[in-house]
């Protein structure tokens, strides 16, 4: 009877999955009754919880499920309680060594799946068509793109969605305008300053006619 491989990769062919799931069928015919084809679906369904995708990742998953059954069944025999001790310790000693096996082929496998998991990433990435060149600007574009600096330096706000050459003589703008204002804030300053002074340096004039006394009674006033 063959199976249906949908559970698995393209690269997994028919052939193949017979072959192995016919391999781990005995594993399962005490559970099946003796039934052939429920221990084969049996092996099918626990080979499918591996998710192999390669016929390598399969040929690992296989062995492990072996390993582990095998495993099992030389402690299972090692339980009699009319086997000598050296049997015994025979049966244990094969078990420790499959289960061994084992563990190393789930190693080995783990390892398979994460560099496919990387390799999958690059492989769509190279699946992407490469970039068209845009075409170079015409004049009145780069005038257009210019324009919201030529805004920015008349005092109106940049465009936020502008590229970084305008947000950078956006900034420039700015500390500019704040120079100026400095300036600007520096001389009017320094005038009232030269004004108040002249104004303090400047002689009071004494009306005709009004005495030193009363001439300091009217600039105390």
């Amino acid at each position: 009877m063959s199976f249906s491989t949908g559970s698995f990769s393209t690269a997994i062919t028919p052939a193949i999955l017979d072959t192995v799931l016919a391999l781990l069928a005995p594993f399962f015919l005490i559970g099946a009754d003796g039934d052939l084809i429920a221990a084969r679906h049996a092996a099918n369904h626990m080979l499918a919880d591996y998710q192999a995708e390669t016929q390598e990742e399969l040929r690992l998953a296989a062995e492990i499920i072996s390993f582990g059954f095998q495993a099992l069944q030389a402690l299972s025999e090692a339980a009699a309680a009319d086997l000598p001790p050296n049997k015994i310790l025979r049966l244990r000693g094969n078990a420790v060594s499959l289960n061994r096996s084992a563990q190393q082929n789930q190693r080995t496998l783990d390892r398979l799946r994460r560099e496919r998991c990387k390799a999958a990433p690059t492989a769509k990435e190279a699946a992407i068509p490469p970039a068209q060149p845009q075409p170079a600007a015409t004049p009145d574009q780069s005038a257009a793109g210019q324009a919201p600096a030529t805004m920015d330096f008349a005092g109106h706000a940049p465009d936020v969605s502008s590229n970084k050459t305008v947000r950078v003589w956006s900034r420039a703008a700015e500390q500019q305008r704040m120079a100026r204002r400095m300036a600007e804030n520096h001389k009017r300053k320094q005038a009232e300053q030269k004004a108040q002074e002249n104004l303090m340096a400047m002689p009071v004039r004494m009306p005709v006619g009004m005495s030193a006394p009363g001439a300091a009674q009217a600039a105390a006033v």
